[in-house]
């Protein structure tokens, strides 16, 4: 049996929405769940906007408690981008991440993890074919090996990456990107490049593909180092 409830607000400068469910299973097993979505954005004026997100599960199993989950997920970013000079694009986000995998998961996932993320990022229109990237983020957490067991372990790393982007001709774009991430536990650090080539599709979107020639991803929240290899990138724009 499940009970959901959702709300939501749209008007000239915001648009907010909410849902709130909660399942209870009965029979072989025995088991309640809480779950709840909320976005919220806000256009301050024509430069700057805000955006919120927020994201909760909650898993007990009165059975078996050794399958309990837990998932909390918000961030909130604050965009800011001139009407006057649409060179520029910077973005700044805080997020916050608390991940204990289902069982059913738990093959996916190698670390529970609670992590507290700083980022941000820009680009700037140099000319009509350049244009010049960068991105520094921090983390500061706690991850541990296994789902729901052993002591939980500090996981802070830095990441910073610079990126150029070329317009090559007929509706194609070159990109290079030059990325670092230093982790303080162990005190290492991994760095390297990561190339692509993207086609244009009209003025709003382009596709493309890449190479990742590094192990890490610049998605802090991503703790392992498998993400070396080809991947695709979709960007739209507004």
């Amino acid at each position: 049996r499940a009970i959901s409830l959702s709300a939501g607000h749209t008007s000239r400068d915001t648009e907010w929405s909410s849902k709130l469910e909660y399942r209870d299973d009965s029979g072989s097993v025995d088991r309640r769940q809480w779950l709840s979505s909320n976005r919220l954005l806000h256009k301050f004026n024509d430069d700057w906007r805000l955006a919120v997100r927020m994201n909760y599960g909650d898993t007990r199993d009165n059975i078996n408690p050794l399958a309990d989950a837990k998932f909390v997920e918000g961030n909130i970013g604050v965009s800011y981008r001139p009407a006057a000079n649409d060179r520029l694009n910077v973005l700044g986000k805080v997020s916050y991440l608390y991940d204990r995998s289902s069982l059913g998961q738990d093959t996916l996932a190698d670390f529970d993890q609670r992590s507290l993320i700083f980022s941000l990022e820009g680009v700037y229109r140099l000319s009509r074919r350049w244009e010049l990237g960068g991105k520094l983020a921090h983390r500061e957490g706690e991850a541990r090996a296994a789902r729901d067991a052993g002591p939980w372990f500090s996981s802070t790393a830095n990441f910073a990456a610079v990126q150029s982007r070329y317009d090559l001709a007929r509706k194609w774009d070159g990109l290079l990107e030059y990325r670092w991430l230093r982790v303080n536990e162990n005190d290492s650090a991994r760095k390297g490049w990561l190339v692509g080539v993207d086609r244009h599709l009209g003025d709003n979107f382009r596709v493309g593909i890449g190479y990742n020639f590094t192990s890490f991803s610049d998605n802090l929240t991503l703790l392992d180092y498998e993400y070396k290899g080809y991947f695709l990138n979709i960007t739209g724009v507004y």
